[in-house]
């Protein structure tokens, strides 16, 4: 049993249980009526496919699409993939799944006595597992508030805890959005601190196993979060001969750091096996998009900021008075400073070296951040003990900016909810629109970001609105080297020529531009057209014009429209055009790619192929 803290601490053990409770009632407010969805849906999706469908391979899909269809859990599939082996792979690894699975078992004995399907998505798991992610929430705010104790008053534990979870992004995560890892992040990455300064008191080896077992369970979660591994590494090292001293103590406690180790490899041994048994690898990059990844040699540290879109100074600027509280940190407690100071840099580094750096979904400000608040609450704690100790009329001026922050965070909390501040698309002129308001001007929607589809249909409704200009055209009627082979006389028209496409030729040439070649916009439509024909009694597979980018030699946000056969299309030349939304680029550098694929071993032909380009008249 957890002990809560001393019975004097009166004022942080209030403040936690009315923060717990606020969080419990918003959670209800906005009921879990479908929370299993979208990227949830995808780190849940391991236990319904093991334990009630049988099928973690995803090998038949006839249950999955069903249960998609009918609690619309996702637009579409990008959760899993086929993999290397042919067999269909989780995108995300196990991490959330083994920490959802006691409330999973229990939901799902409940949900036929309820009078509910036992299918993995009906009401009965939906809530069992958001009340689950309370509880780990409650004891992460419990592990916090032990940590504020350790080097604080109760008084400034209580006013570090309000400001963490009234004050900054914490409270969207920790209540409508607590199903999502970041929420359960906060509360192991708590414990870890928590265990890594007993350790540090007292060498045990029930505080070292415990270190390694959070270790793993963080890095199971989201790989990347595996630098907390930092804290307990240079907990008490601020200088060469503090490096010495530790290296010293970890190799007196050779045998206890071994068994964290140990514990810490075991943790990942299901996802070493699952991803061995459908991959064929022990250890796998789950993340195939070529689309998204680490850009380490180019981190998005001005847009992650200070960007309208997502920033971090904009949206949670709280974290403000932590960093001026490093400061405190540094002349009071320098044996802390260090680990602090490095783990907050290395993982505010990998998350903002993340392509999708905004983290896009249904996420108030920078949720990948949230685990670091653990950490920075205690300069934040610095911050507020120099500031009640500061004699001058400044203090009241931070005061009055402190509350306003708050005050802020929790208005913009209610119009996140109420679909006014949005959850992506935000810009400059929206923001300062919708500053302080109650509802959204009527001409609002136009101050956003371009919306993009994400099921994949794509339609320019508005081409008015657009600079249009031709980029790239295909004109097979002339001979050129890569066509030589394939270029033949038209079957219907002795006169004219073309290029013919069967087993031998599968992806025609094509335009190939780069991005920064079609528009120096955020974004642009791309019109493709293709003049093709088919030849005579053909039954075969259709053709499909295909429109990619290229990054590095892989493909993403990969299109391919069918070219429909009918008689009418076996004696006459006709044509087909798609619509395509350039995605987020990951390069500017990276190419836009347009050809035809064909299928079939009997001949298409095709004539041309062409790229218009449709840039924005008012830019985003």
């Amino acid at each position: 049993m957890l002990k809560i803290g001393k019975a004097n601490n009166v004022f942080s053990l209030t403040t936690l249980l009315l923060l717990f409770s606020i969080l419990v009632v918003l959670r209800f407010i906005y009921p879990p009526t479908n929370v299993l969805s979208w990227d949830v849906f995808g780190y849940y999706l391991y236990l319904p496919s093991k334990f009630i469908y049988h099928d973690l391979g995803l090998s038949d899909q006839t249950w999955l699409n069903k249960l998609i269809a009918h609690y619309n859990s996702t637009a579409t599939l990008y959760q899993a993939y086929i993999g290397p082996t042919g067999k269909w792979v989780m995108k995300y690894s196990m991490g959330m799944a083994i920490l959802y699975m006691p409330f999973f078992f229990l939901s799902h004995a409940l949900a036929p006595i309820l009078g509910y399907p036992a299918d993995g998505f009906s009401l009965p798991y939906q809530y069992g597992i958001a009340i689950g992610a309370l509880i780990y929430t409650f004891v992460g705010l419990v592990f916090f508030r032990k940590i504020l104790l350790h080097y604080f008053s109760d008084k400034t534990a209580m006013l570090v805890m309000l400001l963490t979870v009234l004050g900054t992004n914490y409270l969207n995560q920790a209540s409508v959005g607590n199903l999502l890892s970041h929420n359960f992040l906060f509360s192991f990455v708590a414990a870890l601190v928590w265990f890594t300064i007993k350790w540090h008191e007292k060498q045990r080896l029930i505080y070292m196993l415990l270190i390694g077992m959070l270790s793993g369970i963080i890095t199971l979660v989201r790989p990347n979060e595996g630098v907390c591994i930092i804290i307990p590494f240079l907990w008490g090292v601020f200088n060469k001969e503090t490096l010495v001293e530790k290296l010293k103590l970890i190799w007196k406690n050779k045998l206890q750091v071994s068994v964290a180790i140990l514990a810490f490899v075991l943790v990942l041994l299901p996802q070493f096996y699952y991803w061995k048994k459908y991959t064929g690898s022990y250890i796998f990059y789950s993340y195939p998009n070529p689309g998204e990844g680490l850009d380490l040699l180019s981190p998005h540290i001005s847009n992650f900021l200070f960007s309208f879109r997502k920033g971090w100074f904009v949206y949670t600027p709280m974290v403000i008075f932590s960093l001026v509280g490093l400061v405190n940190l540094y002349r009071k407690r320098r044996e802390i400073f260090f680990p602090i100071l490095v783990y907050s840099l290395v993982s505010f580094y990998l998350i903002s070296s993340w392509t999708c750096w905004w983290y896009a979904g249904g996420c108030y400000s920078q949720r990948a951040i949230i685990s670091l608040f653990v950490v920075l609450a205690i300069p934040l704690g610095f911050f507020i003990e120099r500031l009640i100790e500061m004699k001058c009329y400044l203090k009241y001026v931070i005061y009055i900016l402190i509350v306003f922050i708050v005050g802020l965070n929790c208005f913009q909390f209610w119009q996140f909810q109420k679909d006014i501040l949005k959850h992506d698309g935000m810009t400059e002129k929206y923001y300062l629109a919708i500053f302080g308001k109650t509802k959204a001007p009527t001409n609002a929607s136009e101050m956003l970001l371009v919306d993009r589809s994400v099921t994949g249909i794509e339609y320019m409704t508005n081409p008015e609105k657009y600079y249009k200009k031709i980029i790239g055209v295909y004109d097979f009627s002339k001979k050129t080297p890569e066509t030589n082979e394939h270029y033949t006389k038209d079957p219907s028209d002795s006169n004219s020529y073309c290029l013919a496409m069967d087993s031998s030729l599968c992806y025609s040439p094509g335009p190939s531009i780069k991005y920064k070649n079609i528009t120096g916009e955020y974004y642009a439509w791309i019109r493709a057209k293709v003049e093709y024909k088919y030849s005579k009694n053909y039954d075969d597979e259709n053709a499909l014009l295909v429109v990619t980018f290229d990054h590095k030699g892989g493909s993403y946000k990969y299109f391919a429209g069918e070219l429909n056969c009918t008689d009418s299309l076996i004696t006459s030349w006709t044509s087909k055009t798609f619509d395509y939304q350039t995605p987020e680029v990951r390069d500017i550098n990276d190419e836009l790619k347009v050809y035809v694929w064909h299928r079939g071993k009997k001949a298409v032909y095709i004539k041309s192929i062409s790229v218009e380009v449709y840039e924005p008249i008012i830019s985003n």
